[in-house]
Formats: C-alpha cells, sequence, structure tokens
C-alpha cells in the first residue's frame, strides 16, 4: 500500500506539444498518470497491442479520435480504449484538459505509431488508421500557426 498520490515535480514529465504527466503509479501490470493538455494539445496518434487504457477527465473536454469516430468526454466522464484501437487524444478546448490517464499493464514498450499499424498481430482486432496520421498532421500545422 502506498500512502497519497499527488503529482510533483519528481514524477513529472513533459510529452506531446506543450502537455505534462505525472507518474502516480508506475508498475508494470498497472499505470495511473495524471496529464495536463493546453489548448491545441495532443499527441502522435498510436495504438498499443496490449494495453488496455481508461481517459477519466478532471477537468475540460477530451476529444478522442478512433478510426471512424470521434469521441467526446467531459469532466466526471471516461472513454476506454481496448488493445489494438488506434487513437489519438486532443485537447480542442479552450482551456487546460486534465485527465487521469490507467493503463493495465504499463504501455512501456507497448506503444507503436500508426505507420507500424500492418505489424499487430492478426488475433488483435484492428481498424486502418492512415486518417489518424493525417489528422494529427494537420493539428501540428495548426499548432504552428498559431505560434
Amino acid at each position: 500500500m502506498t500512502g497519497p498520490l499527488r503529482a510533483t515535480a519528481a514524477n513529472h514529465y513533459p510529452w506531446g506539444n506543450g502537455c505534462d504527466g505525472w507518474r502516480l503509479v508506475d508498475r508494470p501490470e498497472l499505470s495511473l498518470r495524471e496529464e495536463r493538455l493546453p489548448p491545441g494539445g495532443a499527441e502522435a496518434p498510436h495504438y498499443h497491442r496490449i494495453s488496455r487504457q481508461i481517459f477519466y477527465v478532471l477537468a475540460g473536454e477530451l476529444t478522442l479520435k478512433v478510426p471512424g469516430r470521434t469521441l467526446m468526454a467531459k469532466a466526471g466522464e471516461a472513454l476506454e480504449i481496448p488493445p489494438g484501437l488506434g487513437h489519438l487524444v486532443q485537447n480542442n478546448g479552450h482551456e487546460d484538459l486534465r485527465i487521469l490517464l490507467v493503463s493495465a499493464p504499463d504501455t512501456a514498450g507497448d506503444r507503436y505509431p500508426v505507420e507500424d499499424h500492418a505489424a499487430v498481430p492478426a488475433d488483435v482486432a484492428h481498424q486502418p488508421m492512415d486518417w489518424l496520421q493525417v489528422e494529427y498532421r494537420q493539428t501540428m500545422k495548426a499548432d504552428e500557426r498559431l505560434s
């Protein structure tokens, strides 16, 4: 058992375009992270072969793109991503997005860019994700214009 978990300078990591994260639980079988995405913040589209993820929104509104759908979640709501499903996480809102991200098992060594999606074993259900890479490039270009 551990004591209270909180975001501190010791467990902080930068990621994406101006995003912040804090490792609250960091074990091979389970990770819990708090993450902050500023307006326009996003990560590169990717998928996990083994890990299942749950994104729980603390503040703001999460935009999560998967093949063929755009999912939205606001504070107090969660979205689940099963293994093999490509996804693109974005903050399209005007305020910081704060989420708790649960991954089981941890995603260390289990993160693949959409370009590698063809390498997913046949027993993992997945869909073509080329459009996610296009969406990501458009988001990054728009972000560069705003800078």
